[in-house]
């Protein structure tokens, strides 16, 4: 959600990354929405060159997907095709999380898998030749064997870390007035996908490579690595699938460009949110349980905000319980009190029961328990009755209503209402009786969807304070920072490591209040 201080903290970070002519183009994106270059020129009244190149940064780095459509130009004359332009305000946030991805790929994977995803971080997308040469350029002295390199790389790619970069510049053919949205397919086939697509929806999604190419390696020997575990570095696939999937001859590591999957990312960060979730609410064995379901679905579910969990047996839930050092002190039946704990009704797949659980539901216990410490911390005990109660309750409450149900004295029950409506907390609605004398009543309420909108830029705003504080204070010691080590003595020295501790705590409390973003923003 681009709110007006998500924007500002967009342009900052792309500010700080690459300077103040690629932020002015990237602002000018943010506000405006999707632009031709013609138009991203005259409004930023920046020389036509530096547009390009700001916009060629933009796009190296995956925070700008260009596209072409067809542009109708007047009576008689033939359409023209244009190229349009249009921002990725979430892959910009994510430039806050790169240090959670490589400590995502620091646990699951090896030192030499972390360095090739820090340099498709800090470049955003590279050829393989160009991973290579420069994990072998940082390796200090050290012998790197190449196919120790490209095996790591192949592991980044097994386990979705890395992706082929999108098309460049898709092609959108014009949609006719009669189409409408397509229909799921499946068991809830007679339900229509969620409203029509954006133009913007539909260039990223034209952009994005099939499944089966996104994540296949073809080395410059002609051998196509599939994703799957199954398949060992080097074999081959069938003819027939080499045939179908395999490029032109020339068509090798140096012309395929890759970058980091953040999709990938996000989606095991909010895996661990609703793993810690369900360890503070319930206990350490649902923990064990929702982790065996998650890892065992992971390379099932098609997109990060999926509801549901993917639907598996109580054998295939044993077998990924067992396979962890806690899980293995687990029976069968503990296993079957951890999923009703986490509300998992038996289902019926195929010939064997099923379970599945409500991550939707955990994700917005998280949300909640997030609002209701804001609200704890700024307003105080009572604010925070009042405020539980409400966000409870599914209809209208009194003054009186609330104030008898919370234990707080009316005359305090209407101040703290008012506070928490005036700062956006709440909806008030007022309703007039007339009988024999006019009555009007005080009627409150939690409107989530608002609620959360609300939140979430507030978020935005702390996190851009938070990060203009860290500039400010490396700015203000830039001498101290780039003295040598021996020369920092004294009070030189106790500067320096003043701004080490405020970094420190500044850096840490950002990633915090990322953690919170993210729950509001991408879960």
């Amino acid at each position: 959600m681009a709110t007006q201080y998500g924007i500002q903290l967009a342009v900052h970070l792309i500010s700080s990354h690459f300077g103040n002519l690629v932020a002015k183009v990237c602002d000018c994106l943010l506000r405006k929405g999707t632009l031709t270059l013609a138009n991203i020129i005259r409004f930023t009244e920046l020389p036509p060159q530096q547009v390009k190149s700001c916009i060629l940064v933009l796009i190296q780095h995956n925070c700008v997907q260009a596209y072409a459509m067809q542009q109708e130009v007047g009576f008689g004359e033939a359409p023209r095709v244009i190229t349009q332009y249009t921002v990725l305000f979430y892959n910009i946030l994510h430039r806050l999380r790169f240090a959670k991805f490589l400590a995502t790929v620091s646990e699951e994977l090896d030192k030499e898998g972390e360095e090739i995803l820090e340099g498709l971080l800090q470049h955003g997308r590279l050829t393989l030749e160009q991973i290579l040469d420069r994990a072998k350029s940082n390796q200090s002295g050290e012998p790197v064997v190449q196919d120790s390199l490209r095996e790591s790389f192949i592991k980044l790619v097994r386990v979705r870390f890395v992706e082929r970069c999108p098309a460049p510049e898709p092609f959108l053919a014009p949609q006719s007035k009669e189409e409408t949205p397509a229909r799921k397919r499946g068991v809830k086939s007679a339900k229509l996908v969620e409203g029509p697509q954006t133009i913007e929806q539909r260039a990223i999604a034209a952009a994005a490579p099939m499944d089966a190419k996104r994540f296949s390696v073809i080395m410059n020997t002609g051998t196509d690595v599939d994703d799957s575990p199954n398949v060992a570095v080097g074999e081959k696939r069938k003819q027939d699938a080499l045939e179908l999937d395999k490029e032109s001859g020339a068509s090798c590591e140096k012309d395929i460009l890759w970058r980091a999957n953040f999709e990938e990312f996000v989606r095991r960060l909010r895996h661990k949110a609703c793993i810690a979730n369900v360890k503070t609410r319930l206990d350490d064995g649902a923990a064990i349980v929702l982790s065996a379901m998650l890892e065992a679905t992971r390379s099932e579910e098609t997109k990060v905000k999926i509801e549901n969990s993917v639907p598996l047996s109580m054998d295939t839930i044993f077998e990924g319980v067992m396979k962890s050092e806690a899980g293995r002190s687990m029976t069968l039946e503990r296993v079957r009190s951890s999923l009703i704990q986490l509300g998992c009704a038996p289902g019926v797949r195929g010939a064997a029961e099923s379970y599945s659980v409500d991550l939707k539901n955990i994700i917005e216990l998280v949300q909640n328990d997030e609002v209701e410490s804001i609200i704890l911390k700024r307003y105080g005990k009572e604010a925070y009755r009042i405020f539980r109660l409400l966000s409870k309750s599914y209809h209208l409450l009194e003054t009186d209503k609330i104030s008898d149900t919370t234990f707080v004295e009316k005359k305090d029950t209407a101040k703290i209402l008012y506070q928490l409506w005036k700062d956006e907390y709440l909806q008030m609605e007022k309703l007039n009786l007339h009988a024999g004398r006019q009555t009007q009543f005080q009627l409150w309420k939690v409107t989530k969807d608002t609620l959360w909108g609300h939140v979430l830029n507030e978020m935005y705003h702390s996190a851009l304070n938070l990060s203009l504080r860290v500039a400010y204070e490396l700015e203000q010691e830039q001498e101290i920072i780039q003295l040598p080590r021996e020369k920092r003595v004294g009070a030189l020295g106790s500067r320096f490591e003043r701004l080490r501790k405020v970094r420190i705590l500044l850096e840490s409390s950002l990633m915090k209040l990322d953690d919170a973003i993210l729950v509001y923003n991408d879960f």
